[in-house]
């Protein structure tokens, strides 16, 4: 391919495979060993991110402190599931969700310094079910709502968007922000699924009302109706909202064949809503973006997909 015009940020490290979430389950080792195979066919003008740790005080910007020792105490006791809902994990789970909000964070950190222009972060386990005081769906600690708080507090910026395309409506980062209109939040997901908090009448609570968006799209549907809705829902309202930074809940799992989703998109329907972030990233953030990988249950198909979404982030 021709060398990217903007240079890009991508971040995969075989740290997750350290999250054993047992025989047969969808989100596991094997679905991240392949994606992570396909990205180091990257050429080195995609710039390698690293790793760090998040520190406790940074998950504690979203969720509570009750629920942060939960999960310690579930990893170190060897539960194999969290308590608080359906998240396989194992004695390393906690560190692992450490380092993969941590190196969402690093990513933020790299996109405002300027090194790179937007950034891609393949981590696990997935973060957007996770409320403040509960993981549930894979998830234990919610990625992107970190990094919008962290934005915020750290960085200074004053509004938040979060375009959330999993398959899976992202009911965790809606509740920690459904009273906050500094965090503008769209999710477009198949209806009637997992977590069934699909709401298209919430748009916001209090404060909150206006900046949450809810677009659930029909069973078998294919990438053309998502990108119908995207003009004539979701990128008015980030016209009107403005946000100063862009971030992706970017789940794979609404891609043709995944064993868990029911829609039928594309890689091509993956680049066009990538190339449309873009353009709303150009006119209200400074061209900057960090994605974070959500959900994608067909290796193949999640390395297809994200091939063809870090690229069209090269333009």
């Amino acid at each position: 391919m021709n060398e990217p015009i903007q240079r890009v940020g991508v971040h995969y490290n075989a740290c997750y495979e350290r999250h054993d979430t047992g025989p047969g389950h969808p989100e596991s080792a094997e679905r991240y060993r392949v994606l992570e195979s396909a990205l180091a066919t990257l050429p080195p003008e995609f710039v390698r991110l690293p790793c760090r740790r998040a520190r406790v005080a940074e998950i504690l910007l979203v969720h509570e402190h009750y629920y942060h020792d939960l999960v310690y105490r579930d990893t170190e006791t060897f539960a194999d599931r969290l308590r608080s809902g359906d998240t396989a994990i194992c004695e390393e789970s906690y560190d692992v969700a450490l380092e993969a909000t941590g190196a969402v964070l690093e990513a933020v950190d790299t996109v405002m310094a300027g090194v790179v222009s937007v950034a891609f972060c393949a981590v696990r386990p997935p973060g957007h079910h996770a409320t403040a005081a509960r993981g549930m769906g894979f998830c234990i600690f919610n990625h992107v709502a970190i990094a919008a708080r962290y934005l915020q507090s750290h960085h200074g910026l004053k509004k938040i968007a979060i375009i959330d395309w999993d398959v899976h409506h992202g009911n965790g980062t809606e509740a920690i922000f459904i009273e906050d209109p500094t965090v503008c939040y769209i999710s477009l997901h198949e209806a009637n699924l997992y977590p069934y908090t699909d709401d298209s009448s919430e748009r916001g609570q209090g404060a909150g009302q206006g900046a949450n968006l809810n677009i659930p799209l029909p069973n078998h549907s294919d990438g053309s109706i998502a990108l119908q809705q995207w003009t004539a829902q979701l990128e008015p309202l980030i016209d009107a909202f403005q946000p100063d930074f862009l971030l992706i809940s970017a789940g794979f799992d609404a891609r043709t064949g995944d064993p868990i989703g029911g829609l039928r998109w594309t890689d091509e329907t993956y680049a066009e809503m990538t190339r449309r972030c873009l353009v709303l990233a150009d006119k209200w953030c400074g061209g900057r973006i960090v994605s974070t990988l959500e959900g994608g249950y067909n290796p193949q198909g999640l390395a297809a997909a994200v091939l063809a979404h870090v690229r069209a982030l090269a333009r």
